[in-house]
């Protein structure tokens, strides 16, 4: 699909050029290119059904669902993957635009944005495929571009972020500022100019550096330390990496997630057990009698006070119903759109659970799918300096960085919250004095590698509504656990003793081993000539994938 869209483009070339109009140039305006850039990226890696962020949910175990991901079977001709044509038409393609435009007028702010948006999307990409289209993509003339070694595109992507700061922190000698149309952050500030960019640019740097901690030509020491010792990275929520969604219907720009959930006739997404038992205190495979108080923020039960539930469910424990990961079990496709435990206001701006219901089931009507996509704040930034230091790649306290995180993580649910609630009455997330007390007392009891285990694994929750790096921290660290539907001891509440209908348990079915990337997409190994052989997902590991 990739080389379908270089042959329009390379076809068309010549012949637009015939038809230019003075009073309407045909060459598009950097400030009318950015905010549709960045909402491409918002949408892409959101929650929404078939969509990055609801994949990597499914193999990080925060959701569950009926699709063919359900049980690790991703195939190369999965809607899902076809979002590779979504990375490079409407992202990539409108970025090199932005890039090329920006450099010919001599705009540093817009060659700055647009290098390091560049920079993190094809980051991600390569964390999901591995081997991807880099150096010949989107470029005109090339049909069948090749596909770049990963951890080569990875330390051109490092070098991109490097002139993406310089110019960001360059005078432009163009007039035009970003303003109202960098959704992100509202542009140039005329007192600390392009500072939160600046420092979103740094932060991204900081992730990358950490996901290569273990390959040693790409991980420079010396330049994390510069990064952690400067005040240079994102130092509050208010500076987070995220992309704002809206409250408008017509035209609509609420989370997609939202508007597919609420306003949809049926279900896609299933809270999984492990991760609601996780926080629920029940799950003693990770923590256990801890119970974690952003609940109600981030899933919402239709079901209140025991209410019959639509038909038979396949798990129910109180108030909280879904379906098993990998279940063949004869209750898991039964209707529920008003059964269902849905996804709640933190994640996709729906709502928040003040345990009441409504008979037919929740709409749009509950919500305002004002939530933003998350894809760097201030909490991960904390996880990432955590990390580090417990492995021993930077001197510091990793529990009191920890602790920060939790606190800072816990603060990112208010403010998501203060962005989404509309006239919903929200309380504010209660303190985190009790739930760190218990967390830290596991962490302080646990051995170095039990210390990392618990700083991913908060991460992981914290990362409810954005999980690609969740997905991406599994593979590279092997934290946290994961559901493993063939191991017994991870069976979630009645799976063993009987199943919730009594019936006995409930079959699984685990057909392969855990995906360590992304097939790739069909479509694309057909029209590319230069398209490898399709990947084998079970054994093709990313390059910063190394033994543990």
């Amino acid at each position: 699909m990739l080389a379908a869209l270089l042959i329009a483009v390379a076809g068309c070339e010549d012949f637009l050029d015939i038809n230019k109009d003075p009073n309407n140039p045909a060459e598009p305006n950097i400030q009318q290119l950015l905010p549709g850039i960045q909402r491409n990226i918002a949408d892409i890696l959101s929650y929404d059904f078939g969509y990055v962020g609801w994949v990597s949910a499914v193999y990080t175990h925060q959701l569950t669902t009926r699709q063919p991901e359900d049980g690790y079977l991703l195939q190369g001709s999965a809607y899902v993957v076809g979002r590779w044509y979504r990375f490079y038409a409407d992202a990539m393609k409108e970025i090199e635009l932005l890039i090329d435009i920006a450099e010919e007028v001599e705009n540093t702010y817009y060659a700055g944005i647009g290098k390091t948006l560049k920079a993190y999307l094809y980051s991600v990409m390569v964390d999901l495929w591995g081997d991807i289209p880099y150096s010949e993509a989107i470029q005109k003339g090339v049909i069948h571009p090749v596909f770049d070694d990963d951890a080569a595109i990875y330390a051109d992507l490092i070098a991109l972020l490097e002139e993406a700061y310089t110019d960001l922190g360059t005078e432009s000698t163009d007039p035009r500022k970003p303003g109202d149309d960098d959704i992100i952050y509202n542009g140039y500030d005329d007192d600390d100019k392009m500072d939160k960019w600046m420092r979103a640019n740094r932060t991204i740097l900081l992730k990358l550096y950490t996901q290569v901690r273990n390959v040693d030509n790409l991980f420079n020491q010396a330049k994390v330390d510069e990064l952690l010792d400067t005040d240079v990275l994102i130092e509050d929520w208010s500076g987070s990496f995220i992309i704002p969604y809206g409250t408008s219907s017509s035209p609509d720009d609420r989370h997609p997630c939202f508007v597919s959930e609420y306003g949809g006739g049926q279900i896609s997404m299933y809270i999984s057990p492990w991760f609601y038992e996780l926080m629920n205190g029940e799950n003693p495979a990770i923590l256990t009698n801890v119970v974690d108080p952003r609940i109600p923020y981030y899933f919402v039960n239709q079901k209140i006070g025991g209410a019959a539930s639509e038909n038979s469910p396949e798990y129910r424990n109180g108030d909280f119903i879904s379906i098993y990961f990998g279940s063949t079990g004869k209750n898991r496709d039964h209707a529920g759109r008003a059964t269902f435990t849905m996804v709640g206001i933190y994640p996709v701006g729906g709502k928040y659970d003040n345990a009441t219901s409504k008979s037919s089931g929740l709409s749009t009507a509950d919500g305002t799918g004002a939530a933003p996509m998350r894809l760097l704040t201030y909490a991960d930034r904390l996880y990432l300096e955590a990390e580090l230091v417990s492995v021993g790649k930077r001197t510091g306290d990793a529990r009191a960085l920890l602790v920060s995180a939790i606190n800072a993580s816990f603060e990112q649910v208010d403010e998501v919250v203060d962005l989404c609630k509309g006239t919903q009455t929200v309380p504010a997330v209660p303190g985190t004095g009790a739930y760190v007390t218990s967390v830290m007392s596991e962490y302080d009891a646990g051995s170095a590698a039990k210390k990392l285990e618990i700083i991913m694994t908060q991460k992981w929750i914290s990362s409810f509504g954005t999980s690609h790096d969740q997905y991406t921290d599994y593979r590279r660290t092997g934290y946290p656990v994961m559901f493993d539907p063939s191991n017994a001891s991870h069976a979630p509440g009645g799976f063993v003793t009987g199943g919730p209908d009594g019936s006995g348990p409930v079959p699984v079915q685990r057909t392969r081993d855990y995906p360590l990337s992304w097939p790739y997409y069909s479509v694309e190994l057909t029209l590319n000539n230069n398209a490898p052989p399709q990947k084998n997902i079970t054994t093709s590991r990313i390059f910063w994938d190394v033994v543990k």
